[in-house]
């Protein structure tokens, strides 16, 4: 890792002090969207929230400055080491997180009950690790919903947009996006509890409000794809295990109300993508499933992520595109 001189180390902790002299700022509805951003998906760069709620990036980088300065948002210091890594090779953008105060100020113009939790010891408690997951998988569903503003006929409803769609006692669960399922890993063995929780649930509603669903995984690289032990020790296979025995007892349909679900799979490498699916085959059989689709972000870079970036459970390029999804006219609608 880069190493700072000491002014350097002075540079970058400055841009963790608050300017107690700031000038006096008013909330503009755009701080209110920025704010509204970073409480829909916890951390994000100054780029992302950018992308999410437009303008220029120094008009950005200047109001979420003052919205640092005065208490609204916070710079989570697990992302230091990063900044000190990429020193030399130009600015990295700085990640923003909500604080107390910005909660605060969401809840008071109608954002929800979010000022309930002390954001600013859940922000001080995030790790470097939790950070990066949470800015990749932004970045993912930044990408559907770029496609989606392009195009009229297609709308992204995000994780916790879906809740007032889900079952009613789904809604007043802790955990709403939770899905637990016993699994018989041999006829012998007596049934293991496992339970999911994708990093993302959402829904593409298409012209006439044909929809489809998806549970998101970001992976990182760093979890063991085809571990044997499902009991103390988390890998991909378990995963896999769990939304597969999930679909066949239809627990996506008694807990979120999907008729059908598809899981996407973001991972790092083309070869992490086939030991994906021959894990896949192991636990769904040697034909694999559609039920599964996989892709890397350079893939998504390259198609989009509704172009042929998807390589399905079967092992063939899938495009998400409605066109190109027969499923499309067989799915649930969105209830009004």
């Amino acid at each position: 890792m880069t190493s700072l001189s000491e002014p350097q180390r002075g540079l970058r902790q400055k841009r963790f002090k608050r300017n107690e002299a700031a000038m006096p700022m008013r909330m503009t509805p755009r701080d209110l969207d920025a704010l509204r951003a970073l409480a829909r998906f916890r951390f994000l760069s100054s780029r992302q929230v950018q992308a999410l709620v437009g303008g220029s990036e120094q008009q950005m980088l200047r109001r979420l400055r003052s919205l640092y300065d005065h208490g609204f948002i916070e710079r989570p210091r697990a992302q230091l080491a990063e900044l000190a890594h990429f020193f030399d090779t130009g600015n990295r953008p700085l990640v923003y997180a909500i604080a107390s105060k910005g909660a605060r100020s969401l809840a008071s113009n109608g954002y929800g009950a979010i000022d309930k939790l002390d954001w600013t010891t859940k922000n001080a408690r995030a790790g470097a690790d939790f950070l990066a997951h949470t800015l990749e998988t932004a970045d993912v569903m930044i990408g559907f919903e770029t496609v989606c503003r392009e195009d009229n006929a297609l709308r992204l409803v995000d994780h916790h947009a879906l809740l007032p769609y889900l079952p009613h006692e789904t809604q007043t669960d802790a955990e709403p996006f939770r899905l637990d399922v016993e699994v018989r890993v041999s006829k012998a063995a007596e049934p293991l509890p496992i339970a999911v929780i994708p990093d993302r649930l959402f829904s593409l509603l298409f012209g006439s409000e044909a929809r489809l669903n998806f549970a998101l995984e970001l992976d990182r690289g760093t979890m063991d794809v085809r571990a044997r032990q499902l009991v103390g020790k988390s890998s991909f296979r378990r995963k896999l295990l769990g939304y597969w025995h999930a679909w066949r007892a239809d627990a996506h349909t008694t807990r979120w109300g999907f008729k059908s679900f598809r899981v996407l799979t973001v991972t790092t490498s083309e070869a992490r993508i086939k030991t994906m699916l021959e894990a896949q085959c192991e636990i769904v059989g040697p034909q694999g499933s559609n039920m599964f689709a996989f892709t890397t972000p350079q893939r998504l870079v390259a198609s989009g992520p509704l172009g042929p970036a998807w390589i399905s459970g079967k092992g063939e390029a899938l495009s998400l595109c409605p066109a190109d999804w027969p499923q499309v006219s067989d799915s649930a609608r969105m209830r009004s």
